[in-house]
């Protein structure tokens, strides 16, 4: 088994790939709680430990603040990215790094690998220039590394601001579900599947990137439906027709790269994803 490092192991994906790790019989080292990528003891922790694996996830992630502070969210991905990779390049550690989806408004669909990359926001700016980083160490400083890409990840109710913890809130609270808009379509990945990609990931290094999808898109409208049907309501559902800033239409992974490399596939559909989460939601 593995001795790994993760970043961002309080977050919502960093928590559940903790725990799966150490469910594996992995050893699992963390920051001192309180402490960020950019204080000098941040990595004091691992200092007298060989480490086997790092996982970055350390990251701010919600596109609105990023267009209101996008300079803070350059300082944490992007050169706190580097304060990883420095690490990485002394001690000779293999990196897995959680990117996002960085393909704009898609020319084709299914969108792979290969898809031009276009940032319509400051975070996915961000990942791309860690990305960037990244793949110039590999090349220059021989750091390994696989980069995941994930599409839009749901299965935690810990941010509310995200779109199935704002219906599910509303389901339990309000006589009616409203949302900005019902039509765009998203791919939606499980956290499950996401995690045991990451496990997955820490297998063989390939210096390369990987999209993270289920392969199919719903709208906000299926969403809703879904969510209703498992709760058992029939609440009205209106959108106030507000699109968001460079609004992205529709987007479907292609993962066949992850499929081959790693022989990964998504296995939860969204009807039983919103069936875990009302169960955990119970708990």
């Amino acid at each position: 088994m593995s001795k790994v490092f993760i970043t961002g192991h309080n977050g919502a994906i960093g928590s559940k790939l903790k725990n799966q790790l150490l469910a594996n019989g992995n050893e699992v080292i963390v920051p001192k709680n309180g402490l960020r990528l950019n204080d000098e003891d941040f990595f004091n922790c691992a200092l007298n430990t060989q480490i086997d694996v790092f996982y970055h996830l350390a990251a701010k992630s919600f596109v609105p603040d990023s267009w209101d502070d996008p300079i803070g969210f350059y300082e944490t991905n992007v050169l706190g990215t580097g304060k990883v990779l420095e690490f990485c390049r002394s001690r000779n550690v293999p990196l897995v790094f959680v990117s996002s989806y960085v393909y704009g408004a898609p020319q084709y669909l299914p969108i792979n690998e290969v898809h031009p990359i276009q940032t319509p926001n400051p975070y996915s700016l961000s990942k791309v220039h860690a990305e960037n980083l990244i793949q110039f160490y590999g090349k220059n400083y021989g750091v390994q590394y696989n980069i995941i890409r994930p599409f839009n990840i749901y299965g935690s109710l810990q941010n509310k601001k995200m779109l199935i913890p704002e219906i599910i809130e509303q389901l339990n609270s309000k006589n009616e579900i409203v949302v900005k808009d019902l039509n765009p379509r998203r791919d939606q990945l499980h956290i499950d599947d996401l995690v045991r990609l990451l496990e997955m990931a820490k297998g063989e290094f390939f210096n390369d990137c990987f999209n993270a999808g289920s392969g199919v898109s719903y709208s906000v409208a299926e969403i809703i439906e879904a969510c209703q049907k498992e709760w058992g309501t029939s609440l009205k559902v209106s959108d106030t027709s507000e699109a968001r800033k460079n609004e992205i239409n529709e987007t479907i992974c292609d993962f066949s790269k992850a499929k081959k490399a790693f022989g990964w596939t998504p296995k939860i559909s969204l009807n039983e994803g919103i069936g875990l989460i009302k169960s955990n939601y119970k708990n």
